[in-house]
């Protein structure tokens, strides 16, 4: 990812101010990705010099985002202090909103989750709703920043609200590439729905995101060895996201990909947006609970108690996914992430069955499919909508 800074190359056209200010940045992303290290570490991982490397850690530190703790153990010189990144200098707070409840989360700068609420509320374009998530939103900030709170949180760090980066909030609909207007939200029924709308409520910084697109972007945050993916994620409703050079990919008008509503059976069942036969009317995990008639929950309970009915019913879904893996490897062929609700029921013997079903589909002798499973058993679009915002601010050094 960008964290990691190549060397600053002097030219004609920069200014010490320019070298002075790349130079903090490497410093700050080479203590933040080893956590802990000491000057004189740094400066053989930088080749720069003593007094730089000093220089700028004393500006970092003066940020609070580096503190000093303790000594190493002396090698047979002085003991060289421990320069420590502190993960609690900064918060995100990542919000996701659906149908009938959204969910609020704090990560820190390494995009651990400190703090998770789940509020029920229906979604409605209100001021009524976003006055009440303003409120809460507001309750939680001061409960983080609250010295009870941080204490629980191993996260003392944190004192002051001006430490909050802001919020980002993730939502069932395609989202303009400033995260300023939701361009289709048909799920929510909130296209157009402004960013203005909501921040008149909360105090802090907002910014609006595809709820697939913050998925994508929390599984590569803790997968950062991958660098080509699709996100398959299944949940009520399908989310497709295609990851290149481990970035989450934005289209010239959509904020993210619509796997969703590529068509999978000409003329089939109706979609939600309005055409028939779309991936969502078959993978969502909607789709399967409507096939099957019954609660996910029990459907899975019966199924792996041999069912043949629902056998029958799992495995037809399967060979629909199947189709749609396919038909992207066509285009590109990479790993594939299956992640959303669905996971959290899916065995090995699952993705083993799901494999061979996309071996079959391939119409020429097919190489390894590359099936592997989501990094969050919960929901990863909070988390992944505060790590954008971590992403952002580590970007700016």
């Amino acid at each position: 990812m960008y964290l990691q800074k190549g060397d600053y190359l002097m030219t004609s056209s920069a200014t010490s101010s320019d070298l002075r200010i790349a130079n903090r940045g490497r410093v700050l992303h080479t203590v933040y990705s080893r956590r802990e290290i000491s000057k004189q570490g740094i400066s053989q991982a930088l080749s720069m010099s003593l007094p730089t490397v000093t220089q700028n850690l004393k500006e970092i530190e003066a940020m609070g985002l580096i503190e000093r703790q303790g000594l190493y153990e002396s090698t047979g010189g002085r003991k060289a202090h421990i320069y420590r990144f502190v993960s609690c200098a900064r918060i995100a707070l990542g919000v996701v909103l659906l149908k009938d409840f959204y969910r609020v989360v704090a990560v820190d700068l390494y995009g651990n989750i400190l703090k998770s609420k789940v509020v029920d509320a229906p979604f409605s374009r209100t001021a009524g709703y976003f006055k009440g998530l303003g409120a809460e939103l507001e309750r939680f900030a001061d409960e983080i920043c609250g010295k009870a709170e941080r204490e629980s949180l191993a996260c003392e760090n944190i004192s002051d609200r001006k430490q909050i980066l802001g919020v980002a909030i993730a939502l069932q609909g395609l989202v303009s590439n400033d995260g300023s207007v939701v361009v289709y939200g048909q799920i929510l029924d909130c296209t157009g729905l402004t960013l203005n709308e909501i921040q008149e409520h909360i105090s802090l910084p907002c910014t609006l995101i595809h709820d697939t697109e913050a998925s994508a972007i929390a599984e590569m945050w803790f997968q950062k060895d991958k660098k080509d993916a699709v996100l398959l994620s299944l949940n009520r409703n399908f989310g497709g996201a295609l990851i290149v050079d481990g970035e989450v990919h934005r289209g010239q008008a959509l904020s993210s990909s619509v796997i969703e509503h590529m068509g999978l059976y000409p003329g089939g069942r109706m979609c939600y947006c309005g055409k028939k036969g779309c991936i969502e009317a078959y993978c969502s995990a909607d789709a399967l609970q409507e096939s099957a008639g019954e609660p996910l929950e029990k459907f899975f309970r019966s199924m792996r108690s041999g069912s043949q009915e629902r056998v029958a019913i799992w495995r037809h879904y399967l060979r629909d996914l199947a189709m749609v893996i396919n038909n992207i490897r066509m285009l590109f062929d990479c790993e594939y992430i299956i992640g959303g609700y669905l996971h959290q029921f899916m065995e090995e013997q699952d993705f083993a069955l799901l494999t061979q079903y996309v071996q079959e589909e391939c119409s020429f002798p097919s190489t390894d499919i590359h099936l592997m499973r989501s990094s969050f058993t919960d929901d990863s679009a909070a988390p992944g909508a505060g790590i954008f915002l971590v992403k952002q601010f580590l970007g700016s050094f």
